[in-house]
């Protein structure tokens, strides 16, 4: 018995000093931990730009890591004492660095990289920037650098309209509707992004036309193959907007110009370096008139009289935007976590539809968005090669749409005619129809990226993407409209997932697959013209997969190709499922459309002396399986949207640019795609008669998409030209667009008014800076032969037109 118990008493000894020990090293685990040090930072080129891609080695620590697109990186639970940090990236000379490192410190370094300028096969290389680095992806995609922009009046629609591939259809001045296509794809099937960021839910009062260039550091645009980080359902490509990240600048500027335009930016940013406390701002203003002169057919009584050559009244726009974000950055906890808030409103006067066969005098659109948001991502989360990354969003937008003359019609020279009934009373009628509707939309947005480097050659990409979209619509003129009484919402989740593999350092490939989910909740009427006639709510559920491969390979160090493939597919937007309340019709029945994507590439770039030459060319093909499309009627002002069948594109692009030292550059771009309609046979459900029937627009090119175009631009720069520190810039931009049909070839071959002809036009800018850039003016005329130019459905755009800029920088 006394043996048990001494048992007994020694097994508790035991524990307690088992216990003691364990809380021992967990409080010296603790403090140690507390005591733990960390170094981050951001490496720039010697001219300012960030540099993704570099590698960073703390020294004898087999640690290492490579900043993000942003420049950064971070190490962290370091122990105090000395350290040396090194630098390698090709094109860059080495860089180290010694760093004594205290208990606890949360260091913050910033290097800046030297050019590297060596020969190498009688070819110079020179150092790779952001903007480089995003060319040599294993993805077809462009980038710009706006830098030589900056005090150009241009908005990120110009400098995207200047890229190979792209053309940018709008219907009139500032702030009109605009349709992009990119390769034979348009409208929602080409995805835009800001620092990543879909703009989906931005609202309508931010768009391409209303951001300034000199909000933007470059833009990125992706053709076919989508990167699974960007987390979206693209069809045939995406463009991402990559704004100004410097920790602290300042940059306000003001324009004026033709047709009573003005525009207003101001931006900039200040960081803390000790603390991590940062602060970004923009702000924004446009208005215009859009007062240009077109050349109309003038009607009264239902009578074309006259053609004449009148001004636009009733096109005014306004907007106005702020974008805030504060929060801490280079943080052991986090690289960025940043709290924003977007807040922007527009209102637009409505000219005319989608053609401009009727003109309004009264009719109003208008918008108020506001947008808090949350952006996290911390590089080596946990462990070393971890990077996570996290955007949420909630929007809140509310529209109008207003017409509510009554019995009032204009016609092109402004002169109202009012409209009777049989009896001889004003007519009730609105000029389109009595409305005014209010667009109540709520939606909820986030994205979540987690990466990991298996290897210093393999890694893994996973995205996750949720937006949940809601609209409650009220028509004050039409309080009983049936389409009002039922709310209409959108679920979407995107699931991808990517795994890359550099076979050396000369041939890369990346493999992907995504899947797609959405859900709509709508209204869709039965039985029109019966006595059964209804509206009921209906549901909509949709399921695709998408997946491709996408590889790289330097054949020269100056000579590289692509080639990339994908399955991919796109869900319908809200707007081509539930209409915009005026001018596009809902189609609740509108199915996600298909495309087998590949795109080959090469592009060969070398330096000699002081000279740099870089030739580029892609070909393009694309089969697509119920592609959404607009169905347009020329005599009507309203348009829908549709499944087309089946389409095929067949495309090739090409770009060439020559830089002689800094002061001479020449450029240009041409693209031929011939995108037709591929589906022999259609289905017919009408009430005629329904079944497959011969598709008589078969073989033939989609009416209203440019197949042939190209642009050229030119610059000159001289330094120290009436100042020490000063520079004089002079560019030249001329664009062509071949003729094209308004409608099916077949239908219009022999009528001139269903074609748009040809287009050219020369634009010219001046500019002049002092004190490096501090001060700025410039000049510029867009349209200097004062050609008639259309786009759309045969809609003038402006012509002649002048600008002066004034811009300061700190």
């Amino acid at each position: 018995m006394a043996t048990l118990k001494l048992l007994n008493i020694r097994e508790k000894l035991i524990r307690v000093t088992l216990t003691l020990i364990v809380v021992m090293t967990i409080g010296d685990l603790a403090h140690g931990q507390s005591e733990r040090s960390s170094i981050s930072g951001v490496i720039r080129s010697n001219t300012g730009e960030s540099l993704p891609g570099v590698n960073v080695l703390l020294v004898h620590q087999q640690k290492g890591t490579a900043t993000d697109i942003d420049g950064s990186f971070g190490f962290r639970e370091l122990l105090p004492g000395s350290y040396l940090l090194q630098t390698s990236c090709m094109g860059f000379e080495p860089a180290h660095k010694e760093i004594e490192l205290q208990a606890g410190q949360e260091l913050k370094v910033e290097l800046h990289l030297q050019e590297e300028t060596y020969t190498l096969n009688d070819v110079v290389v020179n150092g790779k920037s952001a903007t480089r680095r995003v060319i040599e992806q294993a993805y077809q995609v462009a980038s710009v650098s706006t830098k030589e922009l900056f005090n150009s009046t241009a908005d990120a629609k110009a400098v995207i309209n200047r890229i190979s591939g792209v053309r940018i259809q709008e219907d009139g001045g500032l702030g009109s509707d605009i349709n992009f296509t990119l390769n034979g794809f348009s409208g929602d099937q080409v995805k835009f992004f800001m620092d990543g960021i879909p703009m989906d839910n931005f609202g309508s009062s931010l768009g391409l036309s209303d951001l300034p260039v000199n909000l933007i550091e470059r833009i990125d645009v992706y053709k076919g193959v989508v990167p699974v980080w960007l987390g979206t359902d693209a069809l045939g490509g995406a463009v991402n907007i990559i704004t100004n990240r410097n920790p602290a600048y300042f940059d306000a500027s003001y324009s004026i110009g033709s047709f009573h335009t003005h525009r207003a930016s101001v931006n900039g940013a200040w960081t803390n370096p000790q603390n991590g406390f940062t602060f970004r701002a923009n702000a924004f203003l446009n208005y215009s008139d859009n007062d240009y002169k077109v050349l109309a057919e003038i009607v009264r009584n239902n009578v074309i009289v006259d053609t004449a050559e009148v001004r636009r009244f009733h096109d005014r726009y306004r907007s106005g935007t702020v974008k805030i974000e504060t929060g801490v950055v280079n943080k052991t906890y986090a690289d960025n976590l940043l709290f924003g808030l977007i807040a922007s409103a527009s209102d637009k006067q409505v000219q005319h539809g989608a053609t401009m066969s009727t003109v309004y005098g009264g009719i109003m659109r208008n918008s108020q968005s506001l947008i808090p948001n949350l952006r996290f991502n911390k590089k080596n989360l946990f462990t070393d090669g971890l990077d996570v990354s996290l955007y949420s969003a909630f929007s809140l937008n509310e529209s109008q749409v207003t017409d509510t003359l009554r019995g009032v019609r204009y016609n092109w020279l402004g002169e109202a005619t009012v409209t009777t009934t049989g009896d001889g009373e004003v007519s009730n009628d609105g000029e389109y129809f009595r409305t005014f509707t209010t667009l109540d939309e709520k939606e909820w947005t986030n994205q979540l990226n987690v990466g990991y480097a298996l290897s210093t050659r393999s890694s893994l990409a996973l995205n996750y993407a949720f937006s949940y979209f809601h609209r409650k619509a009220f028509d004050a003129e039409n309080p009983e409209l049936a389409d009002s009484k039922f709310p209409k919402s959108l679920t979407k989740n995107v699931l991808g997932l990517a795994y890359k593999f550099d076979f050396n350092g000369r041939w890369s490939m990346t493999a992907f697959g995504k899947t797609f989910l959405t859900r709509a909740k709508t209204s869709k009427e039965f039985d029109f013209a019966l006595e059964t006639q209804r509206v009921e709510a209906v549901k909509n559920y949709q399921h695709n997969v998408g997946y491709g491969l996408a590889s790289t390979y330097f054949i020269l160090p100056e000579l590289q190709v692509k080639a990339s493939y994908e399955h991919s597919s796109r869900m319908p937007m809200p707007e081509e499922i539930f209409g915009d309340g005026l001018f596009i019709d809902a189609n609740p029945d509108l199915g996600p459309e298909q495309s087998d994507n590949f795109n080959l590439g090469a592009e060969y770039r070398f330096r000699m002396k002081a000279s740099e030459f870089a030739l580029g060319s892609s070909f393009i093909y694309r089969e697509a399986d119920d592609l959404i499309y607009t169905v347009v009627t020329i005599a009507s002002p309203k348009t829908r949207y549709d499944n087309l069948n089946k389409t095929r594109v067949l495309g090739v692009e090409g770009n060439f640019l020559y830089r002689y030292q800094e002061w001479f550059r020449l450029g240009g771009n041409v693209t031929f795609q011939d995108i037709t309609d591929q589906a022999a046979f259609i289905r017919n459900d009408s009430y005629t008669g329904s079944g497959w029937q011969k598709n008589y627009h078969y073989g033939y090119r989609l009416p209203n998409k440019p197949y042939f175009f190209g642009s050229v631009n030119a610059g000159l720069s001289f330094a120290r030209v009436g100042a020490p520190s000063s520079s004089l810039n002079l560019n030249y931009f001329f664009n062509f667009v071949e003729k094209y049909f308004l409608t099916w070839t077949e239908m219009g071959s022999s009528n001139n008014n269903y074609v748009i002809p040809r287009q050219t036009t020369h634009d010219l800018e001046v500019s002049y800076s002092i004190q490096n850039g501090k001060y700025n003016i410039s000049a510029e005329c867009r349209n200097m032969l004062d050609a008639r130019v259309y786009d759309k459905y045969y809609l003038q755009k402006p012509g002649r037109s002048f600008a002066v800029k004034l811009r300061y920088t700190l």
